[in-house]
């Protein structure tokens, strides 16, 4: 019979759907904990913006749907500054209608997410995608659509979670994929992606608050189709290393899945008390929440040990008290009946036996299944003797009709041949058809590549332009301020040398503290120009302390400059450290030069390969939307560093609250 024994499995890959039940450990504490103090902390709304959104899922799982709505309010307001939070936002606020039940716009607000984040290509935004098209085709497979579902996971969601390098997140599809094959009885294939899915979840770091319970549903799925392969030895196995981590929860919900793959085990290995007494330990835990399906299933699982002992007496108490229960779903409801029908005809009672088998037929609307009406005929034969003959005139009659129907269908299968033909014919012109297409497309693609690749050097022509224009101004400066600054003292000073030289024997002390005083002014503008063209702190101490010692260079009595790091690494290749001391170096003399302001605040933080700068001030402000209007050099060359680091800067400036620069690199 095929889904035999699989249901639990089913409700534990559906628990991100699911809206009254989620599969936890419950040991969420020291992680929502550690969300809560970056938001009190944080001063970067950015960073605080997707840790409440984070913070508002975690508590969605939890069912605190108060907590997670309040968390959900506090990111909202700070998405719309940002485009990735805004469409980050999408995503997470599906979940609102998860919780009430609503798949139909659940599935729509995922679609609506996955294609809003296509367009960002890092490895937080594949795995989320990855993500969000597991989701949606959990979704196909309450729709019955599990080849649909299979083509999801296979071709969208496996990418994407190996683009984003998530191996729980991959662990997981590889899981969903071999409960699709066991779905379909295919318990060899299945066994391949679960063995997968155990080599992702031991790869995944432990650090992720979903980690333990990830690797306990794929140890108890694998326990289980192990147990239908006989491999009963493997079984053990994946069923002790489910225990490791579940035997520290007794209370947690994700009990129940476990005993209720233990007990199939004990089935197997003909430990029929110790499989009953698992069932009731998992029954128990079904119940602590309330869960009354799942208590359902787990009672319906001692059916098999049951049959074994040839305790029919037993087996239809317990399938007429579930079937009475009115807590069914219809295909448990059609199969529970169908057993049941069994368990009478074996008692003997014939009569409930004919009873329960024509209410499985109604159920399985298979009026028309020879098979089923056969079994019928034969229960009825024992039960009633003249509505037995009575069956019998009506099969006969059956009988003539089905010759009607076997010389219609003749009649049928002619046109069938015939249609079988035309269609021969037109699979030949599509096939032709398509190969033309085929070229035509690849032409096509050809033809694309050549374009791309011409914008592409024309964009790399354009960083060129403005980078040697930004060279050239840089020249340009430091010749003024050598002509400028030291040029001119060292006239000066040549000058005063002269005349001490040329005066008489006597000479003036105040002269020689004169000259003494320039010649130490041009030794200082000569450091200030050597420290602008290449600071000698960046090359001995590193980026953090060279943004340091700028910040700290730069302040003066009227300008407080507060400089904060975070997680900067020092292997960040040299050029790309000193791309990143030019764009900051650029930004403060910007704000020091047009803002007015008195207080300037510099945030740099690195998170793996991209590399966060924040500088704010409470100047004056500017038109933002303008930019492209402004003749200054300086945001010139600010844009092509960013561009060079495949990056994106957003800017937020008014009157009332100053300037914000917030750039985000790749590194």
């Amino acid at each position: 019979m095929k889904n035999k024994l699989l249901f639990p499995f089913i409700f534990l890959i559906s628990q991100a759907l699911y809206s009254q039940r989620v599969y936890s450990l419950d040991d969420d504490h020291t992680y929502t904990d550690s969300l809560i103090q970056i938001i009190k902390t944080t001063r970067i709304d950015s960073i605080k913006g997707i840790t409440s959104f984070r913070l508002a899922e975690l508590y969605r799982r939890s069912k605190k749907n108060e907590l997670a709505d309040e968390y959900i309010a506090v990111a909202n307001k700070i998405a719309p500054r940002y485009p990735f939070l805004k469409d980050v936002g999408v995503y997470y606020n599906s979940t609102t209608y998860l919780s009430k039940g609503d798949m139909v716009n659940f599935g729509k607000q995922l679609s609506l997410a996955n294609t809003k984040l296509k367009k960002y290509k890092t490895k937080e935004s594949y795995a989320l995608r990855a993500y969000i098209v597991r989701n949606l085709s959990i979704l196909q497979q309450f729709q019955n659509n599990e080849k649909e579902a299979m083509r999801m996971l296979i071709e969208e969601a496996m990418p994407l979670a190996k683009k984003g390098g998530d191996y729980e997140v991959l662990s997981g599809l590889y899981k969903s994929v071999a409960i699709i094959f066991m779905n379909n009885n295919e318990r060899e294939k299945a066994e391949e992606y679960l063995n997968s899915a155990k080599e992702y979840i031991e790869k995944a770091p432990r650090s992720s608050y979903t980690y333990k319970e990830t690797k306990v549903e794929i140890y108890i799925i694998d326990a289980e189709n192990l147990c239908h392969l006989e491999n009963l030895t493997g079984a053990k196995k994946s069923l002790d290393k489910a225990y490791a981590i579940i035997k520290d929860y007794p209370k947690s919900n994700m009990n129940g899945g476990y005993y209720l793959s233990e007990g199939y085990y004990f089935y197997k290995i003909k430990q029929y008390e110790n499989a009953f007494k698992s069932y009731d330990k998992g029954i128990a835990n079904s119940m602590l929440f309330n869960d009354i399906y799942s208590a359902n299933r787990l009672k319906f699982a001692k059916y098999l040990p049951l049959k074994a002992m040839n305790r029919y007496e037993d087996i239809k108490k317990m399938l007429s008290d579930l079937i009475e229960s009115g807590s069914l779903f219809a295909v448990d409801e059609k199969r529970y009946t169908l057993e049941l029908a069994y368990a009478f005809e074996k008692l003997g009672d014939i009569k409930n036996a004919y009873k329960y088998k024509s209410r499985y037929i109604v159920l399985s609307d298979s009026l028309n299944e020879q098979y089923s009406k056969d079994k019928i005929t034969a229960l009825e034969a024992k039960f009633n003797k003249v509505e037995n003959e009575r069956k019998i005139a009506q099969l006969e009659a059956q009988q003539e009709r089905d010759k009607l129907i076997a010389e219609n269908n003749k009649l049928y299968y002619g046109l069938l041949v015939a249609l079988s033909v035309l269609l021969l014919l037109l699979v030949i012109f599509l096939w032709i058809n398509s190969k033309n297409q085929k070229k035509i497309a690849i032409q096509h693609a050809k033809n694309y590549a050549q374009n791309l690749k011409s914008l592409k050097d024309q964009k790399e022509i354009e960083v060129m332009q403005a980078m040697i224009k930004g060279e050239e101004g840089e020249r340009k400066r430091i010749a003024r301020d050598l002509h400028d600054g030291i040029g001119s003292m060292l006239s000066s000073l040549k000058m005063r040398f002269m005349k001490v030289n040329s005066a008489s024997e006597t000479v003036d002390l105040n002269e020689i503290e004169s000259m003494n005083t320039l010649l130490n002014n041009s030794i200082t503008e000569l450091r200030q120009i050597s420290y602008n063209l290449i600071p000698e702190s960046l090359l001995k101490l590193g980026l953090e302390h060279a943004l340091n010692d700028l910040c700290h260079m730069l302040q003066t009595d009227e300008v407080q400059i507060d400089f904060h790091a975070n997680n900067i690494s020092k292997d960040i290749p040299e050029s790309i450290q000193i791309t990143i001391y030019r764009i900051v170096q650029e930004l403060l003399n910007n704000a020091l030069k047009h803002s007015k302001g008195t207080d300037i605040l510099v945030d740099c933080n690195q998170n793996r390969s991209t590399f966060f700068i924040t500088v704010e001030d409470n100047g004056i402000g500017f038109d933002s939307k303008n930019m492209d209007g402004f003749n200054g050099q300086g945001l010139k060359n600010l844009k092509s560093r960013v561009e060079l680091l495949n990056g994106k800067m957003e800017i937020d400036s008014s009157a009332e609250k100053g300037t914000a620069f917030n750039i985000e690199l790749s590194i």
